[in-house]
């Protein structure tokens, strides 16, 4: 009778044990999940602002599109208007890949190389944007400056020092934002190798 009883609250502890594996286990993995998400964030709320910055901007370009009545300019406007357009969906997109990397249902080795494609991927598109931002920049220039009824040759050192500046200023903007997102993502996978 003893033994019976031993027996049984041996194995209830048994259960127990192995639910209390299974809670701590789906805790981490929750934990994870949370820090993995918290990172991203880093890179999400910025992206989603300029979601914002772009649509606003591609929305007053579209207001003044019909203002304007040399067709080199509604050119580059309905151009800069596409461009405003696509630029945020682009980001967003390869932000949202690297939103569903799903560590829980995979081993480590498939996460760590499932994460490092999404990476890649990540990075491919953002230097797609800088470049399109880019573009968008020298085209966006005149066609603002057709908006308001400015004439670029009339704006005293603009080829000389205003726009090398604009230039200057854009690239170190987009780089520095380069070098934040690849930090933020060499943190978030260092937290996967440590986790997984």
């Amino acid at each position: 009778m003893e033994l019976e009883n031993m027996k049984k609250m041996w194995q209830e502890m048994d259960v127990r044990m192995e639910n209390q594996e299974r809670t701590t286990g789906k805790l981490i993995e929750d934990i994870m999940r949370a820090k993995y998400k918290s990172r991203l964030n880093k890179i999400g709320y910025p992206e989603y602002a300029g979601f914002f910055v772009c649509y606003a901007a591609s929305a007053y370009l579209s207001v003044n599109l019909p203002k304007l009545h040399d067709v080199t300019m509604q050119i580059f406007t309905a151009f800069d208007i596409l461009l405003l357009l696509l630029l945020p969906i682009i980001s967003l997109k390869s932000l949202r890949s690297m939103q569903n990397l799903d560590a829980s249902s995979k081993t480590y080795t498939e996460t760590i190389i499932d994460f490092a494609q999404r990476k890649a991927y990540f990075q491919k598109l953002q230097k797609l944007n800088i470049a399109l931002s880019f573009f968008l920049l020298i085209t966006l220039i005149p066609a603002v400056a057709s908006i308001l009824g400015k004439d670029l040759h009339e704006i005293n050192h603009f080829w000389s020092i205003i726009f090398p500046s604009g230039v200057g200023l854009f690239l170190l903007f987009a780089f520095s934002v380069l070098r934040f997102y690849n930090k933020v993502l060499k943190s978030t996978e260092n937290m996967l190798s440590e986790n997984s």
